[in-house]
């Protein structure tokens, strides 16, 4: 099962509250919103709670109580997510998030498993441990290693798209300046096979990896 996120963020966190209104125990609503309001400017998490409360993966009222991050790689994340009955693993991105299975089951996926580095689910289930140990997911406006939009850490590639990318021809920001029409030789980028052209130039040109130290945007790096 996957979802795309809808619209603008704020319009996703409206949406999940009003799904948790109809998919959680009326006697644990307020407690469970409060746990949502945690990862309020956390897109990525919030494609995980709008996927959870839209689906409810057992098919009876519940809610998330917390997330754990297992795993992370090129901005994609591997979560543990507890609920008020059991313990599930997703699979997100800022574009999509697809239910994985219930923690107890493991991961099956082999190209899933060496992606993120273990060699077989026995090697996944000793490097994780007990899901109860792991450490809470720290929101990306929080964590200072990642980008905040896009979720990819110190030294990897964005997600194609990200807004925080910086382009390689005059070191603005990709999404802002003409390089991309100038390289491209197009007005717009309106299809696929547009993007897929950029990407490939962007790559001949040598893409910008992410710096903690030099592209976080300037409000999220001041002392809170």
């Amino acid at each position: 099962m996957e979802t795309q996120p809808i619209t603008t963020l704020a319009d996703l966190i409206n949406e999940i509250y009003l799904l948790i209104d109809y998919s959680a125990p009326e006697e644990e609503s307020e407690a469970l919103k409060e746990v949502l309001e945690g990862y309020a400017g956390d897109a990525i998490a919030m494609n995980v709670f709008h996927h959870f409360y839209s689906y409810l993966p057992d098919a009876r009222e519940d809610g998330i109580t917390g997330i754990s991050r297992v795993a992370r790689r090129h901005g994609v994340f591997l979560f543990c997510v507890t609920t008020l009955y059991s313990t599930y693993l997703y699979l997100a991105t800022r574009e999509s998030t697809t239910l994985l299975g219930p923690f107890s089951a493991g991961i099956e996926e082999q190209d899933l498993l060496e992606f993120f580095g273990w060699r077989d689910d026995d090697h996944f289930r000793e490097a994780v441990g007990d899901p109860a140990e792991l450490d809470e997911h720290i929101p990306m406006n929080d964590s200072r290693d990642l980008c905040p939009v896009c979720g990819t850490g110190d030294g990897e590639f964005h997600a194609f798209g990200c807004p925080v990318e910086i382009c390689p021809w005059c070191d603005g920001q990709l999404t802002n300046c003409e390089c991309r029409f100038i390289k491209t030789g197009r007005e717009q980028l309106s299809r696929d096979s547009h993007l897929d052209e950029l990407l490939a130039r962007l790559e001949d040109a040598g893409r910008v990896p992410y710096s903690a130290a030099e592209h976080r945007p300037s409000f999220l790096t001041e002392d809170r």
